[in-house]
């Protein structure tokens, strides 16, 4: 009988890597991982249920109870494919990829045992991360990719300029900065669900990991193998924390304006940083 789902949600580049490794590692199936990311390929947008599902992701609130059973239902037979095609026939399983984010509140509605982990890690140094990355911009021209940053299909501007690749390429930092704060609003929506929504701060995890990930496998339930706990002793390292101080001023502070609200909710600034 399988349990869960349990899946990771999180914007990317927030440390999920590391927790789905952690999580194979500790018995919970993640199907088919990306040998880096650790993204389970069979959620990526790609998929057109997925797809279908995030491109509506602010509409399902306000949808009639017939149209939230029609995208329960797109979630459960996706979840069933995927467990047919990737998961052994019995025992816990998941999934991680940062798109699956805005499909929170269908999971947790399609499926009434499952409990979701949104790890969230501080904006700046998200931000960082995706620059450092190298990633090649944001392709705004995609429908998915205008939802996820600015929680809307139709906004064809930013900062006054229509949304080219000049303008993309000029306001990166604050753009990538929206997309964090858009994403993890997003994913703020699971506190509607105490008792199957928990989160986790990456920083956390990289200052105590082996307190992080008791308090994640206490809540879904299963025992924290002393091989996984060694393992985080090697892995985790808290210089993984604060390497948005790195970055100048010019290159921080615009971005900071846009993210300081959320920022300073989740605790990541004292009334003295602005």
């Amino acid at each position: 009988m399988f349990k869960g789902p349990y899946p990771l949600l999180c914007r990317g580049h927030s440390g999920g890597r590391l927790v789905c490794e952690a999580f194979i590692r500790n018995g919970i199936a993640m199907g088919q991982v990306h040998a880096e990311r650790k993204d389970t390929d069979f959620f990526a947008i790609t998929n057109p249920r997925i797809r279908e599902i995030v491109l509506n992701a602010y509409q399902y609130s306000q949808a009639t109870p017939e149209q939230q059973v029609y995208y329960q239902n797109l979630m459960r037979r996706c979840v069933e494919e995927y467990q047919q095609r990737e998961i052994p026939p019995a025992g816990l399983f998941g999934w991680k990829m940062g798109i699956t984010l805005f499909t929170m509140p269908v999971v947790l509605d399609a499926f009434p045992a499952a409990k979701v982990i949104h790890l969230i890690r501080d904006g700046r140094d998200v931000m960082l991360s995706r620059l450092e990355a190298r990633l090649g911009g944001l392709n705004l021209a995609d429908p998915v990719n205008k939802l996820v940053v600015f929680g809307d299909i139709n906004v064809d501007s930013f900062a006054g300029q229509p949304l080219t690749p000049t303008t993309i390429a000029a306001h990166r930092n604050k753009l990538e900065m929206l997309h964090w704060v858009t994403a993890v609003r997003y994913g703020l929506q699971g506190r509607a669900y105490p008792d199957r929504y928990l989160e986790i701060k990456y920083e956390d995890i990289c200052a105590e990991p082996i307190a992080a990930f008791k308090q994640i496998f206490d809540f879904i339930g299963i025992n924290f193998k002393a091989a996984t706990q060694q393992w985080l002793l090697k892995t985790v390292h808290a210089d993984k924390i604060g390497k948005w101080q790195t970055l100048a001023a010019e290159q921080l502070e615009p971005p900071l304006k846009i993210g300081e609200a959320l920022l300073r909710e989740l605790g990541y600034l004292n009334s003295s940083i602005l």
